[in-house]
Parts: structure tokens; sequence; C-alpha cells
């Protein structure tokens, strides 16, 4: 921005406005790190097809956007939770003065045992957080591979990463407060580097959330339409297959192929993709 705004002077409507109009700006921002997004997120599937571990660590925003990121996807895709791990500086209750906490970093490196099998997502807007890129530089030295959320060019902590999602989004509306068009544009890009991630895995047939787990009645409900709408039957007859094989893929295969409960079973897991296990020539 040129002119900054004198935002205490102004109607409430138009400051609304104005951090809206700042919005517009952030997915182009984000669409410009597509190729790096893409890469990070082919790196993602490789390891963790592999058996490593997804791993996310920030400071402030960040971090919290980071751990949001992390709590989503064993829900969304299926994943074991042992699999997906994050930490934040200071934890749950860390204000911004555990940016700076070395100490903590280092108990939470223990904590997170990183190991070279896995992949490490350090987020931080101006790539210069000290707690986040001691996680990330003793990830690296590990082994470990690390890709970069952050939203400016050429930082210390993209410098260090594999793969770095640069996401400039430029000068905030209220001056200095990166959970605006930052976070933004960190949500964004993480949610397009992990879904992307997670159809490379497997866990997406077509656009369908294929290994949701049913947590809860919507969810239940949410899974037997996936299996109705994939193997086109009535959604009483996917529940009852959902029932006889404990997975959505489980039961499609079931249904489509007319196999036992237990060899479905068998064959689903011994495919990435559902699409492999549905093969006649398996």
């Amino acid at each position: 921005m040129s002119e900054r705004p004198e935002l205490d002077l102004l109607p409430t409507r138009a400051v609304v406005e104005l951090l809206l109009d700042g919005e517009q700006r952030v997915v182009p921002a984000v669409r410009a790190q597509a190729a790096a997004i893409a890469g990070g997120a082919d790196l993602i599937a490789a390891r963790m097809r592999a058996g490593g571990r997804l791993l996310f660590t920030g400071a402030g925003t960040s971090g919290r956007i980071a751990a949001a990121e992390a709590a989503e996807l064993p829900g969304t895709f299926g994943l074991d939770r042992a699999l997906v791990a994050a930490r934040v500086a200071g934890g749950a209750v860390g204000t911004d003065e555990h940016e700076d906490d070395l100490a903590g970093a280092q108990a939470d490196l223990t904590a997170l045992a990183i190991t070279a099998g896995d992949v490490l997502v350090a987020v931080a807007a101006s790539g210069t957080t000290p707690y986040t890129l001691c996680i990330a530089g003793a990830g690296r030295s590990t082994g470990a591979q690390v890709i970069a959320v952050v939203n400016v060019p050429a930082s210390p902590l993209a410098d260090l990463a594999d793969v770095a999602v640069e996401a400039v989004v430029g000068d905030e509306v209220l001056r200095g407060s990166t959970r605006l068009s930052a976070g933004s544009a960190q949500k964004i890009a993480l949610n397009a580097l992990t879904t992307a991630a997670m159809v490379r895995l497997g866990r997406v047939h077509g656009d369908l959330m294929l290994d949701v787990v049913g947590a809860n009645a919507k969810l239940r409900a949410r899974s037997a339409g996936i299996v109705a709408e994939i193997a086109g039957c009535s959604p009483e007859a996917a529940a009852r297959a959902l029932a006889s094989c404990g997975s959505a893929r489980a039961a499609v295969v079931h249904l489509v192929l007319g196999l036992p409960p237990s060899v479905a079973t068998a064959r689903a897991a011994q495919h990435i993709t559902l699409r492999d296990a549905l093969r006649s020539n398996s």
C-alpha cells in the first residue's frame, strides 16, 4: 500500500471493507506458488508412502494455523494419528514471547523425535522466527525433509528448506499483523499442500473423502453416502456394507465385486487407490 490508511479515523464499514480488500491478494499470492505446493505435496506423499510421518511446527499465529492443519488430517483422511503431529512454541497457551524460546524448541524436538523418514512443515510469516528455525534446522540435520511456508521472499527458513512456499502478500492493512492476509495465505497453502498429498496417497476417490472417519452421526452418514455414490447402491445397503467391512473402500469393493467382507477388506488393503482395488485383474 503506497498510502497508509488512518483506520481509527474511518467509519467501521470502511475499516471492514479495507480489511476485505486486503484479502483479495491472498489467492493470487498462493497461486503463484502452485509449483512449489505441488512439489511439497509429492514429497509428503512419497515419504508417508514409505512409512514416514508428517510433522508441523510454528510459533504464534503461524503455529496455531499449522496445529489446526495437523489436527484436521487424521479424521478427514483416515490417517493413523501417530503419523501426524504438531508442536507450537509455548504449546496450547503459547504467547508471542515463546517465539524466541529455544529451550522450549529443544524440549519439543525431544518430543517430536524427528527421523530421516519424516517430513516437517515449518510455518513462519517472516521466515526468521527463532523457535521455528531451531526446529526446522534440527529436523534437516536428521535427514528429514523440510517444507517452509512463509510470506516473504528469500528468508532463512526458506533457505534451509527442501521446498519453500513463499506466498508474498505484502503489507498488511493493519501493519505488521500477520494474522490477517499472511495467515489467510498460510491456511490456503497448507490446505492445498496436504489435500494434494492425500490425493496422491489414494485417500481421495474422485472428489470424495474416501477414508473420512465416522466419528459422529453426521460423518457416519457421510461415509455411507460416499459408499452409496461410488458403488451405486442405496444408503441403507452402504451402511450395512460399512458395518460388515469396517471401511468405506472395503465396503465399495465388497459391493461392486461381490466379494465376502473379509476378502474385500484384504483386497482393499493391498492397493493404494480404490480404483486399483476394483480392477478385475487385481
